[in-house]
């Protein structure tokens, strides 16, 4: 008897994953040390502990992406019971696990809470955090040849004795690459995520110069000379004056111990407390990432780097990285059409593709195939969808997200203030004067977009504060100035009773709960909305109140 389709194919997945390069072993939550508490004043996960340095890792790409691309895709298909789930309406993912009482993501190695919280001056934003633009100052001497990637380039020890990974742009496409990399940089690292200082860098071939060691070669790799770095510079682009374009991004702190896995934590780092696809910081990336088109976004675009503290022992510090492939760009030069709206392997467009015999119309195709500004490349805001972003092939803390995680996501995006994207853009120094105004339009038109999608969907509603006998908060929908002052309910639950009470403003007066007592529970609407509540708890110690509790959306 021949054995159903079916049945073989969910055992065939589990077999490709056994044997796909780079497969993990089962994954345990459980971390070998136990969270350190949060501070009392300022959340802060203690994962800086000095511990042992974890080993090096160097996985396949090729391996990660047939993963990611391939297998994840099919088994999650193929899990009928949780298709089921889905289909009736109690499929549900895990909630993020590193979120504190008040619905946030604490300071840590990963990412500290930044403009969301404090807004910050446009010139800090320029800077990326730096007293100064620091840049490479010449002469430059040429340490290494650049292996990996589609970017021609070479690292670089500088006049000052810094270390820097240079990356050509794409002859005709000045300030292409290396422009899109600096803006989406200084809004990431603005956002709370650690990112190295990268700059645009202009240099002349006469300030080059190949170290010795390099001229004469190793095993490995072949020498290194004058002729090898003429032709490696026919792959960059020139100007007029001799001047080549490039981005130049400093060397991290610390000893690189390889990328991060964006699905596990790393085993033998203590420190490391959380699966990677349950830290809210990665799901809420996806927003972050879908504003600005960062499309290849992926375990390889990422470093870990052991920062010693004393002795030998240290802690691992999480950084993203290569940030070109955002914008309008690419390595190759401006964004291919699909890029941000498809996967590499997309199931679902593949899927109508072939059921409309490709009689479907995908949003890219409306979007012109021209690039008048070659250094603002592919990058539009009309066709733009932010629920529909896709990166070059599923990411596992993405696919792992929930409508709270997008929330967060939103409101990063939200706090960016239209000077402040401006200043991001000025970080370049675009030579062409048409990229700024277009750039920053397109920024501010897809941020809004995005704030618009979410917080239509979970109620805006944040920065909960105990004073002057209230309960105040913020509409964030509002403090961007999306839409005008408007009205609330909220619903009051305080041992069997049960209330619902319309709001004004954005306080709740406390003074009717101080002669009961126990806990109150709190569920804030928004008038005229479909969003999904804010629930608040409430606890009473002595005669003042005390916020013990705070989430955006159900699941």
């Amino acid at each position: 008897m021949r054995t159903p389709a079916w049945r073989v194919l969910p055992a065939l997945c589990a077999l490709l994953l056994v044997l796909a390069p780079g497969a993990v072993r089962a994954e345990k939550e459980s971390p070998k040390l136990p969270p350190q508490p949060i501070d009392a004043t300022t959340p802060v996960d203690h994962d800086g502990q000095p511990v042992e340095r974890p080993k090096e890792r160097d996985p396949s790409l090729q391996g990660h992406e047939f993963r990611e691309a391939i297998v994840e895709p099919l088994s999650h298909a193929l899990d009928i019971p949780d298709r089921i789930l889905d289909l009736i309406g109690y499929g549900r993912r895990p909630v993020a696990a590193n979120v504190d009482a008040y619905d946030e993501v604490a300071n840590s190695t990963w990412f500290t809470n930044r403009n969301h919280v404090r807004a910050l001056p446009p010139e800090v934003v320029r800077l990326g955090g730096a007293d100064s633009l620091i840049v490479p100052a010449a002469p430059y001497t040429i340490k290494s040849r650049k292996t990996t990637g589609v970017n021609a380039g070479f690292t670089i020890k500088d006049a000052l004795g810094r270390r820097w990974i240079v990356k050509l742009d794409k002859p005709g496409y000045p300030q292409l690459g290396s422009g899109a990399d600096v803006v989406v940089a200084r809004l990431f690292w603005a956002a709370g995520f650690n990112v190295p200082h990268d700059v645009v860098f202009a240099f002349q071939r006469d300030e080059l110069k190949i170290d010795n060691n390099l001229r004469k070669g190793d095993k490995k790799s072949g020498p290194f000379g004058d002729a090898e770095l003429d032709s490696l510079l026919l792959r960059g682009d020139r100007r007029p004056d001799g001047r080549y374009f490039a981005q130049a991004s400093q060397y991290l702190e610390g000893k690189p111990i390889g990328p991060i896995s964006m699905r596990s934590r790393l085993e033998d780092d203590p420190n490391d407390l959380y699966q990677h696809r349950n830290r809210r910081e990665l799901r809420g990336l996806y927003v972050l990432c879908s504003w600005v088109g960062s499309w290849d976004t992926k375990d390889q675009q990422s470093l870990g780097t052991f920062v010693e503290t004393t002795d030998s022992l240290g802690y691992v510090r999480h950084s993203l990285l290569d940030f070109g492939a955002s914008l309008g760009a690419a390595a190759e030069g401006p964004r291919p059409p699909t890029r941000g709206y498809e996967f590499t392997v997309d199931g679902k467009w593949s899927g109508l593709r072939f059921l409309t015999l490709g009689f479907v119309s995908e949003p890219w195709r409306k979007i012109p195939r021209d690039v008048p500004i070659p250094s603002l490349g592919n990058f539009e805001s009309e066709v733009y969808r932010p629920e529909d972003f896709r990166c070059l092939q599923p990411h596992a803390g993405f696919r792992e997200r929930d409508t709270a995680d997008e929330y967060w996501g939103a409101k990063l995006v939200a706090s960016f203030s239209d000077a402040q994207i401006a200043a991001a853009i000025d970080a370049v120094g675009y030579e062409d004067p048409r990229v700024k105004p277009a750039m920053f339009r397109l920024l501010v038109e897809r941020r809004d977009k995005v704030v618009r999608y979410y917080f239509d969907r979970i109620a805006p509603l944040d920065f909960f504060e105990v004073r002057g006998g209230g309960l105040h908060f913020r509409d964030l929908a509002v403090d961007r100035g999306l839409i005008p002052p408007r009205s609330y309910t909220v619903e009051i639950r305080r041992g069997g009773a049960h209330q619902r009470r319309a709001l004004g403003s954005t306080a709740l007066s406390l003074a009717e709960f101080d002669s009961g007592s126990g806990d109150v529970d709190l569920r804030f609407h928004v008038v005229g909305s479909d969003a999904e509540p804010v629930d608040v708890t409430l606890l009473q110690e002595g005669t003042a109140w005390k916020i013990a509790h705070i989430r955006h959306a159900s699941n």
